[in-house]
């Protein structure tokens, strides 16, 4: 149970900020290569990429409840989208260099697949108005008339709109060598509690124990940690031709795994061994007394068994 709720809060730390869109997430890479991109993934591979899926997405969508109009439009910007893609030239995010952020228009003047779109059925006009307010903003929190009302007539909704729009950005989406916050609190948590643990079963193998609590416990969470750092033990990767190890990760999960197994064998000792406490040789004791004379005095009392 430790180890499904530890392994829990370390499957869903997922640094939203590096997706290449906020609501598809990578589905689009992971669905055409089998894995998620990594620091060496080209950027435009991943635009591309995106935007193909969209496509398909939307094209096999059923807009049967749409106008004639309407359905002709959508058809139209699906055809800009297919030609937009295709041709291959993105914006870049030049004033964001931590996380992916979506670009309406460049610095260089390159337009974003939403912003082609719009520029193609309206005018370049309107695009940079568009930019001049939202240059930074998800499709989805531009309260603008101007959009929106494009957004109406175009035969798509916002959300599929949003869906187009990508995130633009060259930070690494995974790190080779870091560790993330859950794993780190997990395994401290754990660490901690295993550490007390093992104090705690050496003492009572040396001087006997009342009970069979403590190496009870130390067997659940040791096993514990051991499966967290089998679960989170990080695995070689090949990019680019290069080989990648996540070191810091590895170095805490073997840590884990030492740690953990180390807990479960000084667990199964204690209560193996487990016994009532020895009793003493030696007993001393300080008391006091009332005299003849109706006095207090002090007396000392030692007892040694043989």
């Amino acid at each position: 149970m430790v180890a499904i709720l530890l392994l829990g809060c370390n499957k869903s730390s997922v640094d939203k900020s590096q997706l290449v869109n906020p609501i598809l997430g990578d589905i689009s890479y992971e669905s055409a290569f089998g894995h998620k991109p990594d620091a060496t993934t080209d950027n435009n591979l991943r635009i591309r990429t995106h935007l193909e899926y969209v496509e398909t997405l939307l094209r096999n969508k059923n807009v049967s409840d749409l106008s004639t109009d309407l359905q002709t439009k959508r058809n139209h910007l699906l055809d800009l989208l297919h030609n937009y893609w295709t041709n291959g030239v993105f914006p870049k995010n030049y004033d964001y260099a931590d996380q992916r952020k979506p670009c309406f228009i460049d610095k260089d003047g390159t337009i974003c697949a939403v912003g082609y779109l719009l520029e193609q059925t309206t005018s370049r006009q309107v695009a940079d108005y568009i930019n001049s307010k939202h240059k930074y903003d998800e499709l989805l929190a531009m309260n603008n008339s101007t959009v929106d009302n494009w957004v109406l007539t175009s035969g798509l909704t916002k959300e599929e709109c949003a869906m187009i729009q990508p995130a633009y950005g060259s930070t690494p989406v995974y790190t080779y060598n870091h560790i993330t916050p859950a794993y780190g609190i997990s395994s401290s948590i754990l660490g901690g509690l295993n550490l007390s643990l093992n104090t705690v079963n050496g003492i009572q193998i040396g001087n006997g124990a009342p009970n069979k609590i403590v190496p009870i416990i130390g067997l659940i969470t040791g096993a514990g940690q051991i499966t967290l750092g089998s679960a989170m033990f990080p695995k070689d990767t090949i990019s680019m031709g290069v080989n990648h190890t996540n070191e810091s990760q590895k170095t805490l999960s073997m840590i884990n795994i030492g740690l953990g197994t180390t807990t479960m064998i000084l667990s199964t000792w204690n209560l193996i061994t487990n016994r009532r406490p020895k009793d003493k040789l030696t007993t001393w004791n300080i008391y006091s007394f009332q005299t003849q004379e109706n006095n207090t005095g002090m007396a000392f009392a030692l007892t040694r068994k043989f």
